[in-house]
Order: C-alpha cells, then sequence, then structure tokens
C-alpha cells in the first residue's frame, strides 16, 4: 500500500484520464439521479477501500472552485476523516492525469467513487461507466 502522501501522487492510466475528461465534458449537465443514489449508498466500500485496498481511490465531488462556484472533479484521496476528506484535484496537463490543487470538502459532496487496482481492475466508477456508454451510442449513430 502507498503511504498516505504518495498515495494521491501516484497517477493512473487511461482509466482515470477518460474520467477527468468526461468530468471536464459533463460540466453543468444534470447528474443522473439513480446513479447518485447507489454511489452514496455504496461510498462505504470505497472508504473501506481507502483505509485497506492496495488499489487507489479517487472521488468525483462537487466543490467550490475560486469563483465560489460549484464545480465537479475528480479528487484523489489523501485522508479520510469521518464525513470530511482532503485529497488533490486530478487535471490532465500536456496529455497525463496529474494531482494538482489540495481540496477538502464534505463527504455529502461526494457524486461517485473509483477504485483502481494495481492489476488494472476498477470498482465504481458508476458516472465513468454511464458516460462511455452515451458517448458510444452517439457514435453509433454516426
Amino acid at each position: 500500500m502507498l503511504p498516505l502522501a504518495t498515495r494521491a501522487q501516484a497517477t493512473e492510466g487511461p482509466e482515470l484520464a477518460r474520467l477527468v475528461r468526461q468530468v471536464h465534458l459533463a460540466a453543468g449537465q444534470e447528474l443522473p439521479a439513480p446513479l447518485l443514489r447507489e454511489a452514496h449508498r455504496s461510498l462505504g466500500t470505497a472508504r473501506r477501500a481507502f483505509n485497506q485496498a492496495p488499489g487507489s481511490v479517487y472521488l468525483l465531488a462537487r466543490v467550490l472552485n475560486d469563483s465560489a462556484t460549484p464545480e465537479l472533479v475528480v479528487v484523489a484521496v489523501e485522508a479520510w476523516q469521518g464525513p470530511t476528506l482532503r485529497g488533490r484535484i486530478v487535471r490532465t496537463e500536456a496529455g497525463r492525469t496529474a494531482a494538482t490543487a489540495p481540496v477538502e470538502f464534505a463527504e455529502a459532496a461526494v457524486q461517485d467513487w473509483l477504485l483502481l487496482y494495481p492489476d488494472g481492475r476498477e470498482e465504481g466508477n458508476r458516472l465513468g461507466r454511464f458516460w462511455d456508454l452515451e458517448e458510444r451510442l452517439a457514435n453509433r449513430g454516426e
């Protein structure tokens, strides 16, 4: 398991890059309520994984940006103390993902979660899979 300080600095492969791109494209869109409910219901799995699993935990959270406007971002989790989380916002820079700006937020701001295991498996990521399906269906019509 990675130490907490380096855990959030580690970036993953194409799954994470795709999710960061999808979140950017979904800015301002209404998120599907059934997927949000399921993500909230299963958030304990992400919490346990952060504390025990050998993978990396990423959360999609709605946080206030520098303009005090809510923004959906991907966060690499560094600390999870009760209902308060700290991490780094993951952005795409120069074609790769990097954990950049620090952020702290309440668990209630979490919209979805993604657990990436070292062997490439993923768990959670309901919104990412939904956006993948939307993209495949849109491309099918072209």
